[in-house]
């Protein structure tokens, strides 16, 4: 059915799509055909039939569209679209005409397609106690995918000898059906009734008593107790809330993810309310739930009560263990290794957590001889001598099990306990090992069991697995789980007091079985693994020591992990050019701080006093003149200021002349002393000689430093400058040219100079020097 929404889209769309289509006037009409359309069978074939009345001057050519979709032509000049087996439950059918090359609409409808209701199914009515409404359910069937109408008709059942006629009261199905409209001690048949578009179905009436209706309160859980005897006995306790009589309940429970339930009557409910009594698992939660209904066997029952929750307490197992025995060696004292096997006990024979199991020896007279207590299922012991059987019991916290016993028959006859016979072992599907025997020949002692065990072949790289399993005594066939078929079997009957010789398959072998082969298996497996440690850890040795002293070896290996480094690390010649540090001087000034300037300042002027002339010492010889001038006096006779103040600093920045020094004669920075000879470098692998120019002319460790601070930067600045090399620790011999701020000193006032020690402040005067010499010009 279209609701107000596809109505207003379709005028929308036409509008959008088909200029003039928005006033929707009928220019013709449209069809559905069969009819009486437009509802019709979801499934059936229909056809749809568009008539055009405009006025066009050319032939009109018409189309279809389905619910605003693609346009479908009708073809030949035909007036019918045909669709087979129809499946849309709502189409909006248009039709449309091209004229004038223009497309006009026509008309439209719309088509419902869906099924005829089914007859309502599993009517029942009920009235809750102290209700006062009918309240009835039943199945509406499949989907009609049409409006469809269920309503519930009630026809009141009158007896012969009444005057009153039968009247019939119809109520929705969702309206509700009051008690008062009815008579309380009548009769009615009652039954539902769907119909829609495509057809009408009722159910089957029903004859329902109101008094039968009523429907008794549910019961309310007490809690629930177990008894301590064998078999523990649950009670669970319930009051009851209804005030009718001839009420019957049942209880419904199961434990806690189980699937089934397991429901039990109560017939006669008492006063203070319904109680039932079970045999449950020990250990275990369940689940219980309770109804009630009327004793009429046409009451209906109620619904099922909320769910409450009880865990049955533990109880001493209820089953002894199967267990089973590996034989060890026979010691010469007589007595024997054995190691016992347990199979856990299932939860239901456990009735709680299983703490450990305990092993005994049994002796002649009925002594028992404690052996193991464990919490495992394997158990290594001695058995004493004269022992004749183990008993293996399994305690929890209320208690211990029944013993299993395990005969230890160390040289019966084969007469008095025979063995099983025809054992076959065959690989039956992908995932199991059928095994068959045949019934052991009868003796006098009756059978228990059988004990069958088995060796698995190795699969997916894991070590073969010994296995067992108790069999039940009527059986006579049983599968091994297992992609592969068991490489060997052995099968064992158990008699009260002893065990058979075993049946093997395919080969038999000497008893024990599982004992003997799997400790030399072990045995072989641990061999294996520290001789292949050995010999790694040996040839690993011889390899190192290889290494170490065979000289090609070693100068082969320096080879490799030279290739392997950074190149930076063994270069001829370090790119200076590209350091940070020298990078950042180059961007800044001759000087990069203000720290850098102030030391290379000339020392202070200390006062001075002019000797006579007959005073003045007398020239000897040249050499001794010459010894008065060389440079490395100079810095002797010159006091080195430690802070000059600021306003002693003055444009006047004397320089010495002498070509031997390179850079500034700075207050005791450079000390004319003769350069020490650089030593030599060590080389090694990561290092080479080369003849660069700067690095030789940075102090040596121990030396006297040779050139100055700003020296050595000057020349990283101005590496363009080719110094000529002459080997390790020479000095470029090109003279030190002076700025335009710079004034060199002539020899003869430095000569003629020499400081006092007096006080700086005093007053000092300068002799030796000759008036002509303080020309500077």
């Amino acid at each position: 059915m279209a609701g107000p929404g596809q109505a207003l889209v379709l005028p929308v769309l036409l509008c959008c799509l088909f200029p003039g289509a928005a006033n929707l006037t009928c220019n013709g009409r449209v069809w559905i055909e069969p009819e009486p359309g437009p509802v019709v069978l979801l499934g059936s074939d229909i056809s749809i039939g568009c008539e055009s009345w405009l006025d066009c001057p050319s032939p009109q050519q018409l189309f279809i569209s389905l619910n605003y979709s693609s346009l479908l032509a009708l073809r030949d000049g035909a007036e019918r679209l045909h669709l087979p087996r129809f499946q849309l439950p709502l189409v909006s059918v248009t039709c449309f005409s091209r004229c004038a090359q223009r497309h006009r609409v026509v008309c439209g409808t719309e088509i419902r397609a869906g099924y005829p209701p089914d007859p309502p199914g599993n009517l029942s009515c009920a009235i809750a106690e102290g209700s006062e409404r009918l309240r009835c359910r039943w199945e509406r069937g499949r989907t009609t995918h049409l409006r469809t109408r269920h309503s519930l008709h009630l026809r009141r059942v009158v007896a012969r000898d009444e005057e009153d006629e039968e009247e019939e009261k119809t109520f929705p199905a969702d309206s509700p059906v009051l008690l008062r409209e009815l008579h309380n001690d009548s009769q009615y048949w009652v039954w539902v009734q769907a119909s829609n578009a495509l057809g009408t179905a009722r159910s089957a009436p029903q004859r329902l008593s109101l008094q039968e209706l009523v429907v008794p309160a549910l019961p309310v859980p007490m809690g629930a107790e177990t008894t301590d005897t064998s078999p523990a006995i649950t009670t669970t306790r319930w009051r009851s809330l209804t005030r009718l009589r001839d009420v019957h309940c049942q209880e419904r429970h199961r434990a806690r993810g189980a699937p089934t339930w397991h429901v039990e009557p109560c017939a006669k409910v008492p006063p203070e309310g319904p109680r039932w009594q079970h045999e449950l698992q020990s250990d275990t939660e369940f689940v219980f739930q309770a109804r009630c209904r009327l004793g009429s066997a046409r009451s209906p029952w109620s619904a099922w009560s909320p769910p409450f929750l009880y865990r049955t307490p533990e109880a001493a197992p209820a089953a002894a263990p199967a267990v089973w025995r590996r034989l060890g060696r026979s010691l010469p004292n007589g007595s024997h290794e054995v190691t016992v096997l347990i199979k856990p006990l299932s939860a239901r024979d456990a009735r709680g957590r299983i703490l450990g199991y305990a092993v005994s020896a049994e002796g002649p007279a009925g002594a028992l001889w404690p052996l193991c207590l464990t919490a495992g299922t394997e158990c290594s012991l001695l058995v004493p001598p004269g022992a004749r059987s183990l008993l293996v019991t399994a305690r929890n916290a209320k208690g211990a099990s029944s013993p299993a016993s395990i005969p230890l028959n160390w040289a019966a006859a084969p007469q008095e306990f025979p063995a099983p016979e025809a054992l076959e072992v065959q690989q039956e599907q992908q995932s199991r090992a059928l095994v068959r025997w045949q019934r052991p020949q009868p003796s006098q002692s009756p059978l228990l069991w059988f004990i069958l065990e088995w060796v698995s072949g190795p699969q997916h790289g894991l070590q073969e697995q010994h296995s067992w399993e108790r069999i039940p005594k009527h059986q006579t066939h049983t599968y091994i789980p297992g992609t592969a078929a068991p490489r060997q079997a052995r099968l064992y009957a158990v008699y009260p007091g002893g065990i058979s010789a075993p049946r093997s398959s395919p080969a038999p072998a000497e008893e024990p079985l599982l004992g003997s082969t799997y400790s030399e298996m072990s045995q072989d497996d641990d061999i294996r693994v520290f001789l292949g440690l050995s010999l790694s850890v040996v040839g690993l040795s011889v390899l190192f020591a290889v290494v170490m002293f065979k000289k090609s070896v070693r100068k082969r290996v320096k080879a490799v992990l030279v290739s392997l480094l950074p190149r930076w690390m063994f270069e001829d010649f370090p790119h200076m050019e590209n350091s940070t540090v020298v990078k950042s001087l180059q961007d800044k000034a001759d000087f990069p701080s203000a720290s850098l300037q102030e030391p290379f300042l000339d020392p202070a002027v200390s006062d001075v006093q002019e000797v006579p002339a007959q005073e003045r010492p007398q020239r000897r010889d040249p050499e001794a003149r010459a010894g008065v001038a060389e440079p490395r006096e100079v810095p002797r006779s010159v006091v080195a200021p430690t802070s000059p103040a600021p306003g002693q600093l003055g444009a006047y920045k004397p320089q010495l002349s002498d070509g031997n020094t390179l850079g500034y004669v700075a207050a005791g920075i450079c000390p004319a002393q003769p350069p020490t000879p650089i030593p030599q470098p060590e080389l090694g692998i990561f290092s080479q000689d080369y003849t660069s120019p700067v690095p030789q002319l940075w102090d040596t460790q121990g030396g006297t430093s040779q050139l100055c601070l700003l020296d050595k930067i000057n020349l990283v600045l101005n590496s363009s400058l080719e110094f000529p090399v002459r080997g390790h620790g020479s000095v470029p011999e090109q003279r030190w040219e002076p700025g335009p701020e710079q004034m060199l000193v002539p020899e003869e006032l430095l000569s003629c100079l020499r400081a006092t020690n007096r006080d700086p402040a005093s007053h000092t005067a300068w002799q030796g020097c000759p008036e002509g010499s303080w020309d500077w010009g």
